[in-house]
């Protein structure tokens, strides 16, 4: 309270002075009628440049997710959102999060992409599908029509089995599956789910020189492979550390390997695929805040600048590890490693894909 009381007070000297100096800077009215003064500009997360006329930003900004609302994306882009609002990011402008799902994401995608402004007021949450998408499909763009802001989620992914699969680790796994068919799900024929199973059991078929004998069942969404997973319709799947962290912790299901150099904070008895004995096996879903790659420099660098800081605050850490999601801060040169591993992989499947079932 002392805090806001001196900032009121410094705001009314700068308000008498900009009157004085007839600045007329401080008429911004966004949606809502919230933050609508001038102080919006000393919150303490809010980082215009130094000596920056830049007018960015002055109203709300939409923040574009191209899935249903619940999944990890959605959840994702709604903590975002609650942390800029609660603590005064982009100028204590409120992120509005507009689910834009279809087409595997491609709808969205293509409304950032072409549709949308490309103002820096219409941001998009950026996937493997976004990468996917261009090379499996007739869409208008290419994953270069998008500019990386930030990636703040990493989250690995877990090879899970039914509760009650007659095996319990990955070597029982293998052994289990010399004499039998396994049943594998996915989200979807040519999803990162689906890749993302195509790639690990060929990966452990080389290493070890075990035939895994598999068929899948593709399905709408990773809560849907859970059900699967318990109702006994499949053995087992590949889902993120976010999706599938309760359902091990409850017992519904079994955690067999996840796919990362370390084991995941939420899961701690759970390997990782390397202690295990097999390199390689890193997946997850990098989830990144992009834009249209036509957003002017000045605008593209105040949102990296303040995306930084909104991803490296404790409460934006602490609210993504209570949703079970890991928290990352990486730039887009980082994240540029986890466009070009995808590429590979994708154009690796893009015959047998785009070939169908």
């Amino acid at each position: 309270m002392k805090k806001f009381l001196a900032l009121a007070l410094s705001l009314v000297l700068v308000l008498a002075l900009a009157a004085c100096g007839n600045s007329g800077t401080g008429s911004k009215e966004p949606a809502g009628g919230d933050n609508s003064s001038s102080s919006d500009t000393s919150s303490s997360g809010s980082s215009e440049p130094q000596g920056s006329e830049l007018a960015y930003p002055e109203k709300d900004i939409t923040l574009i997710v191209p899935f249903d609302a619940g999944g990890g994306n959605d959840i994702y882009g709604r903590i975002i959102a609650k942390i800029a609002m609660e603590n005064g990011y982009f100028n204590g402008r409120n992120i509005i999060v507009e689910n834009q799902p279809g087409g595997g994401g491609a709808i969205g995608q293509a409304y950032v992409a072409n549709t949308a402004e490309p103002d820096g007021y219409t941001l998009l949450t950026f996937t493997a599908s976004g990468i996917s998408n261009p090379i499996l499909k007739d869409v208008p763009f290419t994953v270069d029509d998008f500019k990386t802001i930030i990636c703040a989620n990493a989250d690995p992914a877990v090879l899970v089995a039914r509760a009650d699969a007659p095996f319990d680790d990955l070597e029982g796994l293998l052994e289990y599956a010399k004499s039998n068919t396994l049943i594998a799900n996915d989200s979807g024929f040519g999803t990162s789910s689906h890749v993302r199973t195509l790639d690990w059991t060929s990966k452990l078929e080389e290493a070890t020189g075990t035939k895994i004998n598999y068929d899948c069942i593709h399905v709408d969404s990773g809560s849907v492979q859970i059900s699967e997973l318990m109702g006994g319709h499949a053995d087992l799947t590949c889902l993120t550390a976010g999706e599938c962290a309760d359902a091990i912790l409850e017992g519904n299901i079994k955690g067999i390997a996840i796919m990362a150099n370390e084991r995941f904070e939420g899961l701690p008895d759970v390997p990782t695929f390397k202690e295990l004995g097999y390199e390689g096996f890193i997946d997850g879903a990098d989830r990144a805040i992009s834009c249209s790659s036509k957003v002017p420099d000045d605008v593209y660098n105040y949102l990296v600048e303040e995306f930084t800081k909104l991803c490296s605050s404790d409460e934006f850490i602490n609210a993504m590890k209570e949703a079970n999601l890991t928290p990352a801060c990486r730039s887009a040169a980082e994240y540029q490693d986890f466009i070009d591993m995808k590429t590979d992989l994708f154009m690796s499947l893009k015959d047998y894909l785009q070939a169908g079932e």
